[in-house]
């Protein structure tokens, strides 16, 4: 596994996952290791995410709430890439809209041994 591009995964995830907060908001990092898995969780409070929404926002310049041009909420990249990398090291990454409003994105990667 390329480090430097597991650690781009959770720079993103992270500030994603504070990006899209609201003021006051929490943040959750989580990581748990299987058998032959790892796992990081990161989830936050925000506007909630329609459940039709979730699988859109893996796609490339896709960005919710209307904010898609001239917006200092980023550029629509950072979950895109999380996919990527993390499919390219053979793991999934998913989402699921938090009832309270926000995000919980769970990537699982292959343990590797070092």
């Amino acid at each position: 596994m390329a480090a430097v591009l597991v650690e781009r995964l959770v720079q993103n995830l992270v500030e994603n996952a504070i990006r899209h907060n609201h003021a006051g908001g929490q943040l959750w990092v989580s990581t748990r290791r299987r058998t032959d898995q790892v796992e990081l969780v990161v989830s936050n409070t925000g506007l909630p995410v329609p459940p039709y929404e979730v699988e859109t926002i893996f796609e490339p310049f896709r960005r919710l709430h209307g904010d898609r041009l001239r917006s200092d909420r980023g550029s629509g990249l950072g979950l895109s890439i999380v996919r990527v990398v993390a499919e390219a090291h053979g793991g999934t990454v998913s989402a699921e809209p938090r009832e309270e409003g926000g995000l919980t994105v769970a990537v699982e990667l292959p343990q590797v041994n070092v």
